[in-house]
């Protein structure tokens, strides 16, 4: 698996049904299901760089083919990065919504039918208490009653242990380790980190793999 996103076509392309990547996002997508219950996935890795947001959006656009309505939220806010993605603004987004009581469904955009794409909008100025808050995990929760799955793209492994509600308030996390870039000592230490904080670690996704 390399799913690597950039801009515009190639993006397209990563998502489109016909995309050679799409085999190994079905096989996740599938392994992914049948873990009970896992409709909100926090997707973590150990270092910047290893591919989350390119997990997520693989794996989330393979889940609206299969007919399972999902959402991905940017829960990266102090680096901001699926809004680039697509070339979108990020006036709008998790921050607005949690700001002002607001659903996350109308904070979002859906670049593929079935799924919806909600950015971070603006950072505020302490990012980690407005993820570690109750209304975050209400808000996801809200957005999970209309998306049978809702992905998480979250900030590195130990700063996810640092939030409370990313580490324990949803159904699991998955694990990205790219093949080439991420040193196995890191790999290890991030996956004994999050089993000995009794994080729910639905699996292990090995990114960039020729």
């Amino acid at each position: 698996m390399q799913p690597e996103v950039t801009w515009d076509v190639r993006v397209r392309k990563f998502l489109a049904s016909y995309s050679p990547l799409r085999p190994h996002f079905e096989e996740l997508a599938g392994r992914l299901l049948s873990a009970e219950p896992a409709r909100s996935v926090v997707v973590t890795g150990p270092e910047p760089g290893t591919g989350c947001s390119s997990v997520c959006l693989g794996l989330g656009a393979a889940l609206a083919d299969m007919g399972r309505r999902t959402a991905i939220v940017d829960c990266n806010l102090d680096r901001p990065h699926l809004h680039q993605v697509f070339g979108e603004p990020n006036f709008v987004g998790l921050t607005n919504s949690l700001e002002r009581d607001k659903a996350l469904e109308g904070s979002g955009f859906a670049p593929v039918p079935g799924l919806l794409v909600v950015p971070t909008g603006p950072v505020p100025p302490d990012p980690a208490a407005l993820l570690d808050s109750g209304r975050f995990v209400e808000a996801v929760r809200e957005l999970g009653q209309a998306h049978e799955v809702v992905l998480l793209d979250a900030p590195v492994s130990g700063r996810v242990l640092e939030i409370s509600t990313l580490a324990r308030g949803f159904d699991g996390v998955l694990l990205v380790v790219h093949a080439s870039r991420t040193p196995k000592n890191t790999a290890r230490a991030a996956t004994d980190d999050l089993l000995e904080e009794g994080v729910n670690l639905l699996g292990v996704v090995l990114n960039g793999c020729s």
